[in-house]
């Protein structure tokens, strides 16, 4: 083994992100598990009352945010830890969508009147010599 493999293997921060890992892992499984019961309540509620629960809507955003800073450490793209060990994600905004009442109008019963399709135009308005005679 070279010195840099000797270094790293010795190393406590290795090790120590090893133990992190591992209790992320199990977050990560457990965080899984609340998503998809969110998602019955969420969907239940829906179907009952034609509209979701708004503070697990909140509640939900924050959850995607901590899965996304999970994955981040859990893969290495950040050496920031979260939750527990760090802050839990502030949640989001949830905006409400304005109801929208469209009123079909009755059409007009009298097509309106068919363009002549045998006019010739150019891009040059000099040019444009009207209806093709021949």
């Amino acid at each position: 083994m070279t010195d840099d493999v000797k270094t790293h293997v010795k190393s406590k921060s290795t090790w120590t992100r090893l133990i992190y890992l591992i209790l992320y892992g199990i977050i990560y499984r457990l965080a899984e598990i609340v998503l998809l019961a969110i998602t019955i309540v969420q969907f239940l509620k829906s179907l009952l009352t034609g509209s979701p629960f708004t503070r697990l809507q909140s509640f939900g955003g924050a959850l995607a945010e901590y899965n996304k800073q999970l994955v981040a450490f859990l893969s290495y793209q950040s050496d920031e830890k979260p939750f527990p060990v760090g802050p839990w994600p502030p949640e989001p905004e949830i905006e409400k969508a304005d109801e929208v009442i469209i009123v079909a109008e009755k059409a007009d019963e009298t097509p309106p009147p068919k363009k002549s399709t045998n006019t010739k135009k150019t891009d040059d308005p000099k040019k444009d010599t009207g209806p093709e005679t021949t």
